[in-house]
């Protein structure tokens, strides 16, 4: 029960403007108060005050005004002096009442409004039955509320007020469309009234007429653009209405109605954030925080935690606002003291927030945490998210990254593998991409028979396939997938190539993917010389010439790249040398003396810019001197 929104319906029976007419203030006060400066009529009932202070009226009236204004514990105080002057005054005790009941003191309140309902008399009796449904309706008994306003009526059937608590009584025990036909008959009573629309809309709401409710809040702020506090309600019931919406576009309008209304109500009443206003700027934080407005959102609820003030999960909240504007560090923190605030919460509070989202920040803020990310913590946060809601395809892959970043390749590929089964398109095919290294990383560590060091040992479904054979295929496997979207990727085709030739010694898929490399980029050396390596190498069936061919291209390739030069890659120069060598042997053997003489004579050249290239190089200098007189002309 909304205890602070019922008390504004008991300010209507708190009108300045038309006092009780069987006592007198003077007639200057009185006209201020029929002019609506109130200022004027406080310094006036001060000064009477002072004049004559046993006249128990002028405590009244000043009480009612302080009321009005929402200074309740003032106005508690005047109607307490009221009483000490007049203890039989039953005006001042019916709204002593009403200020109890506004400050949470709702057993006082009850024995007043009991007493007025017995001793009262019957001009006045109707008075305390309202203030008893008043009473009923703090305490959510909506049945008693309903029989004392109806009671209230029967004494005085002309007051709007009275109807309208009666519509309340029927909206709270969810009679909303009850509640519309007394709200009605408030407004036929007074034609002038504005209090009715507030609850009129909230009815609307409550029966998802939202073009009703915002209608009856239109009429409002048509007949006084300038009242703050009509700004302050419709902002409250465009919130309502937002949260209430189903479609997106709707809700987004009623979240800027709300943003626009609370706005238009601090500009009128000049307030600073306190305790009396605090909806107003969690509602704007709450608003902003929808509308991905994040930076206005931060201000409205650092607002709120100065007051100070905590309302439900609004560390949360305020968390995912830092997270929006990507102030990663400071939004850990405080989801973690959201973690923190539940914690301490009684087992009757519930929370709103499902933990997929609470932890998907946290890892966030860990993930993106700028300069250094921290991959570690990001995890296992990320890991909570996803077992809350395990289709979480951004995460999945983060997860993976993470692992990836920490050299855990085992779980990284368990995560990608995760990710890959939701389906890649051309938009998030470098998923793939990232696989096929992580796969060639755990391939190359299970090679050299290296253990993994993992950060979570007991990742179930993390164990690696059984050889790296089976690896370097899955690198294959995700990189051919990466590459139907992006067929000319230089850097994919050249992995492709390598791993079936240098890892699965596959002459003939290696082969395919260098010359479908060289078509993309006709000057790869990388290419070139692979392909060279291959028929040199053993890898396809030797062939020393193609070998040479490919192998003089790289060369030169590199010779005239940038930063390149004759001795940019000595072991090539060595592999040329070693592939004429070879060549003129064979040549020997096959052909007879003097067959391969001009291969020997090209040898000996390449193993002299070996030479040139490293002067020390043994091999080089023992190959050379073994064939220096195999050729003529030496």
């Amino acid at each position: 029960m909304r205890l602070s929104y019922i008390i504004l319906l008991a300010a209507l029976v708190l009108g300045v403007a038309a006092l009780v007419q069987a006592e007198v203030v003077k007639p200057a006060i009185s006209e201020a108060l029929t002019a609506g400066d109130t200022t004027l009529a406080i310094d006036l009932l001060h000064h009477e005050i002072d004049l004559d202070k046993a006249y128990h009226y002028n405590y009244y009236v000043l009480g009612r005004i302080l009321f009005k204004q929402g200074q309740i514990t003032e106005a508690r105080d005047q109607f307490l002096k009221a009483l000490e002057k007049k203890k039989k005054h039953l005006e001042s005790k019916y709204c002593l009442g009403l200020c109890y009941i506004k400050l949470g003191e709702v057993d006082k309140a009850e024995k007043i409004m009991e007493e007025g309902r017995k001793k009262a008399k019957k001009e006045l009796k109707h008075m305390f039955e309202n203030g008893f449904g008043l009473v009923m309706m703090a305490k959510e008994n909506y049945r008693e509320a309903d029989l004392a306003f109806r009671q209230a009526l029967v004494g005085d059937s002309l007051n709007a007020e009275y109807h309208i608590n009666l519509g309340d009584a029927n909206f709270y025990a969810g009679v909303p469309y009850l509640a519309i036909a007394e709200y009605d008959k408030a407004l036929r009573l007074d034609t002038a009234s504005m209090e009715v629309y507030y609850h009129w809309a909230e009815a609307c709401l409550e029966i998802k007429d939202y073009q009703c409710a915002i209608e009856k809040l239109s009429i409002v702020l048509k007949k006084d653009s300038t009242h703050a506090p009509a700004w302050m309600r419709a902002g409250e019931i465009y919130f309502k209405a937002a949260l209430s919406t189903r479609t997106r576009a709707e809700r987004n309008e009623r979240f800027k109605e709300t943003i626009g209304s609370y706005k238009r109500y601090l500009e009128l009443s000049g307030v600073q954030p306190d305790s009396s206003n605090v909806r107003v700027f969690f509602g704007l934080a709450l608003s902003y925080i929808n509308l991905f407005g994040y930076e206005d959102a931060v201000k409205y609820f650092e607002d709120v935690l100065s007051i100070p003030y905590e309302p439900k999960d609004v560390y949360f909240q305020y968390g995912k606002a830092l997270w929006g504007i990507k102030d990663y560090a400071r939004s850990a923190e405080i989801l973690l003291k959201h973690i923190e605030w539940v914690e301490q919460q009684n087992e009757d509070y519930t929370s709103h927030i499902s933990d997929a989202e609470l932890y998907q920040l946290l890892g966030d803020d860990y993930f993106y945490l700028k300069p250094d990310k921290d991959y570690a913590s990001a995890i296992p946060y990320y890991k909570k998210s996803l077992e809350a809601n395990p289709e979480q395809k951004r995460l999945l892959q983060n997860v993976a990254i993470a692992y990836h970043s920490l050299q855990s390749y085992a779980q990284a590929l368990d995560y990608y593998d995760r990710r890959i089964a939701f389906g890649i398109d051309s938009t998030d095919a470098s998923i793939v991409k990232n696989a096929a290294y992580c796969a060639l990383n755990l391939a190359n560590r299970l090679g050299d028979d290296e253990d993994e060091e993992d950060i979570d040992e007991e990742e179930e479904g993390a164990a690696p396939p059984v050889s790296p054979e089976e690896l370097y295929q899955k690198t294959i496997d995700y990189m051919s997938q990466y590459l139907e979207y992006n067929p000319n990727d230089v850097k994919a085709l050249l992995m492709v190539a390598n791993t079936y030739l240098y890892q699965l010694s596959n002459c003939e898929e290696g082969v395919k993917y260098y010359k479908r490399l060289l078509i993309v980029d006709p000057n790869n050396c990388d290419a070139h010389k692979s392909l060279g390596y291959a028929y040199f190498g053993g890898v396809c069936n030797k062939n020393y010439t193609k070998a040479l061919g490919y192998l003089k291209d790289a060369y030169n390739c590199f010779k005239s790249s940038e930063g390149g030069g004759a001795c940019s890659d000595v072991p090539l120069v060595l592999w040329i040398a070693q592939c004429y060598h070879l060549r003129a042997a064979e040549k020997t053997q096959n052909q007879g003396e003097g067959a391969g003489e001009d291969d020997f004579r090209k040898a000996h050249k390449w193993y002299g810019r070996v030479l040139q290239c490293e002067p020390g190089h043994a091999e080089a200098k023992k190959n050379r001197d073994e064939i220096q007189f195999e050729f003529s002309g030496n």
